[in-house]
């Protein structure tokens, strides 16, 4: 038995209700500076990337190189989330999340030093990659071991709610950056593409001490703990999970390959799209995005509930349906050019969207992997979607708008698209609600049985 982790942690008596608090808080605050330095890197990408390190194509020219760079970094989440899984199940969840937090920390404040293509030329994209795919490497591994140890550090009956605080971190997060990026963006241009947009980057150093502290005095899990001292700690972790585990695995990524185009869709490209081709003031829509951010935070928690009452296919089910019906709503929306409307689309993509799949499929992977895969299944699930389809996204959107002459209505077609294919992902994928509470029920150790239509 390997999984009722609830019963793990109660029989071994190594998780104290003070720990488990100090796992769920040690586990989001990384998630935190996580998405405070994706966000910012998007948000620069949109904003001022472009005339600073990608000057001298045009202006459509170097926007596709910031989003590309923007790409970069998810190309390297994969990379980095396989290698941090295989070490956080081999040797532990609290020193890996040690080492990527401050791999993404040191990597974000050297971007905010770093000189632009007036000074250094080429050098400076160059430099920028390569800030970007250490940054990439650390993200990819971070939120997949922040779901691992909040999930493991909860009880059966809540464990939606519980997994759903790194899922809300995300946003915590977003919406410090953006708020951070919007308060700099009030100066005058000359100084924000001077100096400006440099503050938020350098100004991680201090979050990241923030995190440091709490990841600190965090004890390992004892999910994690158990799994040593019953001598099933597995030598190849990654190996086992694509073996045993393929058919939820594919399943998964059919999930991620839905949820996270949306949140980069909504963050990152609407920012451009209603600033750049619309005429939507940009304070107005970073106003837009740091609400639209900031009610998603209760409403992913609101979502862990319910998914805990009821399931979490339905919670996920329903998701991606509001998904297909509202893709094409969402840019009627932005197409009115009006600001309170604007702020409507972003609010109903992120906080319905993401934040009934966020930390629902926490819940549920966690539930569907063994403590020696666990760490490893997440990444995979996640990590590979976010490189195809998640940082790309982006990219595709804008190429797609430049292809349709300006108008949304492809990207909107592209949304729909990959919401389907998460459906049908959804629909494979088993109920882990009462699992949970079935001893050694949730290991799923037997393949053929790991994914069914339910």
């Amino acid at each position: 038995m390997d999984i009722d982790i609830a019963d793990d942690i109660d029989r071994s008596g190594l998780d104290s209700r003070s720990q488990r608090r100090r796992a769920v808080i040690g586990s989001s605050v990384g998630t935190v500076i996580e998405w405070y330095d994706f966000t910012l890197y998007g948000l620069a990408s949109a904003l001022v990337f472009a005339p600073l390190f990608f000057p001298g194509g045009g202006e459509f020219a170097g926007l596709l190189g910031a989003f590309a760079t923007f790409a970069v970094g998810f190309g390297a989440r994969p990379i980095g989330g396989l290698i941090f899984a295989h070490y956080g199940d081999r040797i532990g969840r609290k020193a890996t999340l040690l080492a990527t937090l401050l791999m993404m920390g040191i990597a974000t404040t050297i971007i905010g030093l770093l000189p632009t293509a007036e000074t250094i030329g080429i050098w400076a994209p160059i430099c920028l990659i390569i800030l970007r795919l250490f940054q990439g490497a650390g993200a990819g591994a971070e939120f997949a071991g922040a779901m691992t140890m909040a999930s493991e550090s909860s009880t059966t009956r809540n464990r939606a709610f519980i997994a759903g605080f790194p899922g809300a971190s995300v946003y915590i997060g977003m919406a410090l950056a953006t708020a951070t990026f919007a308060l700099i963006s009030l100066l005058p241009i000359e100084q924000f593409q001077a100096w400006g947009w440099r503050i938020p980057f350098i100004a991680s150093i201090v979050i990241v001490g923030f995190a440091l502290y709490f990841r600190l005095r965090v004890k390992e899990t004892a999910a994690f703990e158990a799994a040593e001292r019953d001598g099933t700690v597995s030598r190849a972790p990654l190996a086992m999970a694509v073996k045993s585990h393929w058919r939820t695995l594919l399943a998964g990524m059919a999930l991620f390959v839905f949820a996270l185009p949306w949140v980069y869709v909504v963050q990152t490209f609407s920012l451009s799209y209603t600033t750049g081709t619309l005429s939507v003031n940009p304070t107005h829509a970073l106003i837009g995005l740091i609400v639209a951010e900031l009610l998603t935070i209760p409403a992913t928690l609101g979502f862990g509930r319910l998914a805990d009452r009821i399931g979490r296919k339905p919670v996920l089910i329903g998701a991606a349906i509001f998904a297909i019906a509202f893709a094409f709503p969402m840019f009627f929306l932005f197409q009115t050019e009006n600001s309170v409307l604007v702020a409507l689309g972003l609010i109903l993509g992120l906080a319905i969207v993401q934040g009934a799949t966020i930390g629902v499929s926490a819940a549920m992977l966690a539930e569907l992997f063994p403590t020696r895969m666990r760490w490893s299944g997440i990444a995979i699930s996640r990590e590979i979607p976010a490189a195809l389809v998640g940082g790309t996204a982006p990219l595709v959107a804008t190429a797609l708008v430049a292809l349709a002459g300006g108008a949304p209505w492809l990207v909107a077609a592209y949304l729909v698209g990959l919401s389907i294919i998460g459906l049908v992902g959804i629909a494979f994928l088993p109920e882990t609600l009462h699992r949970a509470d079935v001893d050694g029920a949730t290991s799923t150790d037997a393949a053929p049985t790991a994914v069914r239509a339910n």
